[in-house]
């Protein structure tokens, strides 16, 4: 029998946790959909622009019993697991779900931040592109650090409070990270990705 060319599981992967993996079902299905390169619109987005988050877009909740609904700043604590979102285009009312445009969202103390992320961070919330650049599973799972977010398929590891680096494979590429602002008390997309989405191809 051939091994598996992937890391075995650490003790948050989804196999050992009956509810994580209900919950998570849906995020993991839907990453696994098509590669990245071969995305385009999903279906009823506005044709004039892409289901990537665009500057002045809200967040909404991905799942939950608030899915589609806009996420708040104070929606978003020091140390509660990240949050999965998509954007929200605020002049169509619609979210945009797409795989390129899923999103984790996590709020960290302000003095934890490195300057890399902390002038993309809004009141210390900060999002990242949810595709792992290993093997494009989602990011789902807060580090017990409270500052880096894992990768439950393969244990990644992204220090969100250094713009997403790397700090333990066996992912090699950061994750993408998404500015973010509060403007009227609301929590709105500053500027596009800062790098490339998923894994290198």
């Amino acid at each position: 029998m051939t091994k598996s060319s992937h890391s075995p599981c650490r003790c948050a992967c989804t196999a050992h946790d009956p509810a994580r993996r209900s919950m998570l079902g849906g995020a993991l299905a839907l990453a696994a959909l098509a590669p990245l390169a071969a995305l385009g619109e999903s279906v009823g987005a506005p044709a004039a622009r892409g289901t990537k988050p665009e500057p002045g877009d809200r967040l909404a909740f991905m799942v939950g019993e608030r899915k589609d609904q806009e996420i708040k700043p104070a929606d978003l604590v020091v140390g509660a697991v990240p949050t999965l979102a998509y954007p929200l285009d605020p002049a169509s009312g619609k979210v945009l779900v797409s795989r390129v445009g899923l999103l984790t969202v996590v709020r960290l103390k302000p003095e934890a931040l490195k300057p890399a992320s902390a002038k993309n961070a809004a009141d210390g919330i900060v999002a990242f592109s949810a595709v792992c650049t290993h093997y494009g599973c989602p990011i789902t799972t807060l580090h017990p650090s409270q500052s880096q977010i894992v990768c439950n398929c393969h244990g990644s590891v992204f220090d969100a409070a250094d713009r997403g680096a790397v700090t333990q494979g066996p992912a090699t590429r950061r994750l993408a990270m998404l500015p973010l602002a509060i403007q009227d008390g609301a929590l709105v997309v500053a500027a596009k990705f800062d790098g490339p989405l998923g894994p290198p191809t």
